[in-house]
C-alpha cells in the first residue's frame, strides 16, 4: 500500500465524444468534478482507514512490520472497539426507546382559532347569514372553532399514522442504527431520503381455477443508508446545507445495468454503450478505498466485477436537461426561466445514462443528512470514537507489548555456552528441552565450565502501573465513562449518588441526541410530511402541521425522573389540598408514570374506554328507582354495616383477651421457672451440708443430686405440656399452679 495521495483520479476513457452534444459535454464535466472531489477527500479516506484499523484491532502495515522484525508481541488490546460499541449502544437506547417514537407531529398553532375557542358568546356569521344547528340553536364562534380544531386534529393523527407506516415499511429504526454505527466508528453516518423506492408484493387472488399468485408493483417513499466511503459531497462546504453538489457511488452488477432501460429516464443506447465496457474500466482505483473495502469484509476494486455507477445531485444546465427530454423548452423571457436547475444525473464510465428532476424541495436542499459523533467545523465529515482515543490506544498497545515481551524474556534463565567445551548428543540441535544429553569435550570436568546461566530484570510491575494510568486516561478521553458500560468503578452506592452520576454521564449524550434531532429527525420527518402533502392522493391527511423531535425527551424517561414522579404522586396524593386537583389529570399522570416505569400501554384505559365507563356510570346513576326498593337497599346496607362493625369489635375483643391471657401465661411461666430453680438450689445446698457433715458418702451425694435434677425436669415437662394444651386446644387449664 502506498500512503502518498494521488494527485488526480481522472480516468481517460476510450469513448469518442461528440463536441456538439451537450450531454457528452456534461459527461466530461462530471468526470472532472468527480476526480477533483475524490482528490480533495483523500485525507478523509486515510482517516477512515486508520479508524477502522483501530476499531477492528489491526496494526497498520508499517507498525506490524517493525514488530515482526524485532520478534515482538503482536497483541492488539481492543479497548477501542469496546468503547465504541458502548457509546453506540447508549445513543441508540436514548434515540429509539422501545415504548415511544423519537418524533411527533402537531398542528401548527393558530392564534385566531384559539381566540375563537374562547369566544362562546358571539354568534358565528358569514356576512349577514346566521348559522344555526339542527335544533335551531344559534351556533357560536367557539363551537365552530372547536369543530375546526377537531378536524385539524383528526387530519394530523392520520398524517402521523401515514408517516409512521412509511418509516416502518422502510425499516427506519434499523437503518438509523447503521447510521449511528458508522458515525461512532468513522465519524460520519449518512441517510438519504425521502426517495421513491420500488416495492413488489406477492398477492394471491381467488379465481375459479384456484388461488393464483400476482405480483403487485408499487412505489413508496423511504430512506436509504449511504456508507461514508461511497459519499462524495462538495468538499469546500463545512455542512451538508452548504454543499453545491453530491456524488453517491453505487455498484451494480451487469444484470442490473441491463435492466436500467426498464426504468424511466434511462437511455437504451447509452446503456448498451456502457455494457460494451468491462466493469474494471468504470472503476476509479484507490489504494485507500481498497483498504476500506478489505477492512469492511469486501473484495478490493481490482477483483470487483461490478460496474461503478454514480448518482449526481446538483445543478445542471437547462440545455442539457432539454436535450435529455427531462424538461420542456422554455423561452428565456419567461419569468420561471433558470439557466441551471437542480436535477439528478446517473453517470458511469464517462457516459451519462439518464437524468431526472429532484423529487421535491428538500429541507436542506439535498436528500442527504449527515450525523457526526464529533462534528468538524471545517468539514462535512466528523470524527468518531476511534479517532478520539487513537493515541491512548497506541500507548496501551505499546506498554502491553512491553509487558509481554519482558515477561517472555524473564520467564527463564539465559544461557552462555562455549561450544568448544560442550556439544549436544550426536544428531540433536542446540535447542533446550527436558532430559537432553550434552557431551563434554576435552578435560572439562564440570558442565558449569562450558555453560553459565544468567537472568534479566523483570519490570512487569512498573510497566503495569503505567498501563493502568493509560487505561484511566483512555476512559476519560473517550467520553464514554465506565459507568455507561455497566462498570460502577468508584461510584457511590446510594440511589441519589447513582442518579447524580448517571445524570452527569449523560451530559455529553444529551448534546449528541440534540444534534441528531436537529440534523436527522427534524429535516427527514419534515421532508416525509412535505412529500405526502405534494404527492399523496389522500386529502384527509393534509393540513398545516409541524414536526417535533423527541430524542432529548427520552433522556428524561430515566431513573431520576421515574423516582421524581413517584415522589410527586405520593406527596400530592396524600395531601388533602392537592388530591382533588390531581383527580382532574389522573389518567394523564398514570399514563406518564407507567411510561417512566416502561410498563405496557395496554394496562392504562384509553380515552374511548374512559368515556364508555363514565357514560355507563351516568346512565346507572340517572335511572329512576322504586322508593320501596331504595328503602330496602338502605336497610340492608345499614344491617350489613352494623354486622361488619360488630364483627370487627368482636375480633378486637378476642385479640385483646388472647393478648392478656398470653401475657399472664408468660408471667406465671417465668414465676414457676424461678420458683423451681430456687427449690432445686435449696435442695442441693441441704445435700451438700449433709455431705460436709459426713452423714452421706460421695456416691450417695451424686445419687441424691441426680434425683433432684430428674424430679425438677419432670415437673417442668409437665408444666410445659399443659401450656401447649392451652395454646393448641383453647381449653382452660391451671398451668400446673394448683
Amino acid at each position: 500500500m502506498s500512503d502518498s495521495p494521488k494527485n488526480t483520479y481522472r480516468k481517460n476513457y476510450e469513448h469518442e465524444y461528440d463536441p456538439k452534444s451537450k450531454v457528452d459535454a456534461l459527461a466530461m464535466d462530471l468526470e472532472l468534478k468527480l476526480s477533483d472531489t475524490m482528490t480533495d477527500r483523500n485525507l478523509v479516506e486515510m482517516r477512515m482507514v486508520e479508524d477502522l484499523r483501530n476499531y477492528n484491532g489491526i496494526y497498520d502495515p508499517e507498525t506490524l512490520k517493525a514488530i515482526k522484525e524485532n520478534d515482538g508481541c503482536q497483541a492488539f488490546i481492543k479497548l477501542t472497539k469496546a468503547k465504541t460499541n458502548a457509546g453506540k449502544a447508549q445513543l441508540i437506547d436514548l434515540l429509539f426507546p422501545n415504548d415511544d417514537k423519537n418524533w411527533g407531529i402537531d398542528p401548527t398553532p393558530d392564534p385566531d382559532l384559539a381566540a375563537m375557542v374562547e369566544d362562546e358568546e358571539t354568534p358565528f356569521r358569514e356576512g349577514d347569514f346566521q348559522f344555526k344547528d339542527q335544533q335551531g340553536n344559534i351556533v357560536s364562534r367557539s363551537q365552530v372553532a372547536k369543530r375546526k380544531q377537531a378536524m385539524v386534529d383528526e387530519a394530523c393523527d392520520k398524517m402521523r399514522q401515514k408517516i409512521d407506516d412509511q418509516l416502518v415499511e422502510t425499516r427506519y429504526n434499523a437503518k438509523s442504527r447503521r447510521i449511528i454505527h458508522d458515525a461512532c466508528v468513522v465519524g460520519s453516518g449518512v441517510v438519504k431520503g425521502p426517495v421513491v423506492l420500488g416495492k413488489t408484493d406477492k398477492v394471491y387472488l381467488n379465481t375459479p381455477e384456484g388461488f393464483q399468485q400476482v405480483l403487485k408493483h408499487s412505489f413508496v417513499p423511504g430512506c436509504e443508508v449511504v456508507r461514508p466511503w461511497d459519499f462524495f459531497p462538495d468538499m469546500s462546504a463545512s455542512t451538508i446545507e452548504e454543499a453545491e453538489f453530491v456524488f453517491e457511488r453505487r455498484f451494480l452488477s451487469r444484470k442490473q445495468v441491463r435492466n436500467l432501460p426498464r426504468r424511466r429516464g434511462f437511455d437504451r443506447d447509452r446503456v448498451k454503450k456502457l455494457l460494451a465496457m468491462t466493469a474494471q474500466q468504470t472503476q476509479h482505483r484507490s489504494t485507500y478505498m481498497d483498504d476500506i473495502r478489505t477492512l469492511a469484509g469486501l473484495s478490493d476494486t481490482l477483483n470487483d466485477t461490478r460496474f461503478e455507477t454514480w448518482e449526481y445531485h446538483g445543478p445542471i444546465a437547462r440545455e442539457v436537461l432539454e436535450e435529455l427530454e427531462v424538461i420542456e423548452p422554455m423561452d428565456e423571457e419567461h419569468e420561471d426561466y433558470q439557466d441551471e436547475i437542480d436535477a439528478v444525473v446517473f453517470y458511469c464510465g464517462g457516459i451519462v445514462l439518464g437524468a431526472k428532476l429532484s423529487l421535491m424541495e428538500y429541507s436542506q436542499a439535498m436528500p442527504y443528512r449527515v450525523f457526526c459523533w464529533e462534528p468538524d467545523d471545517a468539514c462535512i465529515f466528523g470524527y468518531g470514537i476511534p479517532r478520539s482515543v487513537r493515541d491512548e490506544q497506541s500507548i496501551i498497545n505499546a506498554f502491553w507489548r512491553m509487558m509481554v515481551d519482558n515477561g517472555a524474556i524473564t520467564s527463564g534463565p539465559q544461557l552462555g555456552i562455549r561450544k568448544d567445551r560442550v556439544k549436544p548428543r550426536s544428531g540433536e540441535d542446540w535447542k533446550l528441552r527436558p532430559k537432553k544429553l550434552w557431551e563434554l569435550n576435552g578435560n572439562v570436568q564440570d558442565i558449569k565450565q562450558a555453560m553459565s546461566a544468567f537472568e534479566f530484570n523483570n519490570h512487569i510491575a512498573d510497566l503495569s502501573s503505567v498501563y493502568q494510568v493509560a487505561r484511566v486516561l483512555f476512559d476519560e478521553v473517550s467520553g464514554v465513562p465506565m459507568l455507561q458500560q455497566g462498570e460502577q468503578g468508584p461510584a457511590s452506592q446510594t440511589l441519589g449518588g447513582m442518579s447524580m452520576l448517571m445524570n452527569a454521564a449523560n451530559t455529553v449524550r444529551r448534546e449528541q441526541v440534540k444534534y441528531w434531532d436537529d440534523h436527522i429527525t427534524t429535516p427527514l420527518i419534515s421532508d416525509f410530511y412535505h412529500f405526502n402533502m405534494e404527492h399523496s392522493d389522500d386529502n384527509e391527511i393534509k393540513g398545516d402541521f409541524q414536526i417535533q423531535a423527541r430524542g432529548t425527551s427520552a433522556l428524561l424517561i430515566k431513573e431520576q425522573v421515574a423516582q421524581a414522579m413517584t415522589n410527586f404522586i405520593n406527596t400530592a396524593g396524600n395531601s388533602e389540598v392537592f388530591r382533588p386537583v390531581l383527580a382532574l389529570k389522573a389518567t394523564e399522570i398514570l399514563r406518564e408514570w407507567a411510561k417512566t416505569q416502561q410498563l405496557p400501554k395496554s394496562i392504562i384505559p384509553t380515552e374511548d374506554e374512559l368515556k364508555a365507563y363514565h357514560k355507563q356510570q351516568e346512565e346507572s346513576a340517572g335511572q329512576p328507582s322504586d322508593p320501596a326498593i331504595v328503602v330496602e337497599q338502605m336497610r340492608q346496607q345499614g344491617q350489613q354495616a352494623k354486622m361488619a362493625f360488630e364483627k370487627e369489635l368482636a375480633q378486637q375483643k378476642h385479640q385483646m383477651d388472647m393478648s392478656e391471657l398470653h401475657l399472664s401465661a408468660q408471667t406465671k411461666q417465668q414465676e414457676i421457672a424461678a420458683s423451681m430453680q430456687a427449690n432445686e438450689s435449696a435442695e442441693r445446698i441441704e445435700v451438700m451440708k449433709l455431705a460436709q457433715a459426713k452423714q452421706i458418702n460421695t456416691e450417695k451425694l451424686l445419687t441424691e443430686l441426680e434425683k433432684i435434677r430428674t424430679r425438677n425436669q419432670l415437673e417442668w415437662d409437665k408444666f410445659m405440656a399443659e401450656v401447649r394444651i392451652k395454646q393448641n386446644a383453647g381449653q382452660t387449664a391451671n398451668y400446673g399452679l394448683e
